[in-house]
């Protein structure tokens, strides 16, 4: 996974503003993409439609080096959703609406799936560096300790307790300036760094 959640803070629900990779630092920006569901996108979650969750925050990576308010981890939304699941299948235009086909329904009249399907037996929040789809609805979760991967932080040796920021484009980093978190832990074997944010 691309983050592990060790002690949890706060869940935000927002949307992806761009690809973001899970365990990645973000900062809370409005959203700026119409979720994907809309365009049937991966989501297919219609609760983002007007319904429940009208999210309008927006999560992004952050564009600058030590940026503070990049200090939410990024962590997929929870799928309720059971395998197999079949991303980005076409739209039905019913009326002025259009309803994505999601979950098990196959494109109607079709013997096999369209090449643009991509078809998912595990869900990607269990997939180490997995990336959220920009537009996608996410997590962004608060004050918390949480393991990253590789990827998620920069390379090297860090010392238990020490200060971290983050580097563009979210990645973790050890630093007092713009300073959001500190070292919980490392481990070099599984190339892990655990920080405590907040």
């Amino acid at each position: 996974m691309g983050v592990e959640i060790r002690l949890r803070g706060t869940a935000i629900a927002c949307i992806a503003n761009q690809d973001i990779q899970a365990g990645l630092a973000v900062k809370l920006v409005p959203a700026t993409n119409t979720p994907r569901i809309l365009a049937g996108s991966p989501d297919p979650d219609p609760r983002l439609q007007g319904g429940i969750y009208n999210v309008l925050q927006g999560a992004a990576l952050p564009t600058v080096a030590e940026d503070a308010a990049a200090k939410y981890v990024a962590a997929f939304r929870v799928y309720n959703e059971k395998p197999p699941l079949y991303e980005t299948l076409p739209v039905q235009d019913i009326g002025n609406s259009t309803i994505p086909y999601t979950l098990r329904e196959f494109v109607a009249g079709q013997e096999n799936l369209p090449a643009d399907v991509t078809l998912r037996m595990v869900v990607p929040r269990l997939k180490e560096d997995a990336t959220i789809p920009s537009g996608a609805l996410m997590l962004a979760y608060d004050e918390g300790i949480y393991t990253v991967t590789s990827g998620c932080f920069v390379a090297g040796t860090y010392t238990i307790g020490n200060a971290v920021n983050v580097a563009v484009g979210g990645i973790w980093q050890e630093g007092t300036t713009g300073a959001v978190g500190i070292v919980f832990e490392q481990n070099t074997t599984k190339n892990t760094l655990t920080i405590k944010t907040g």
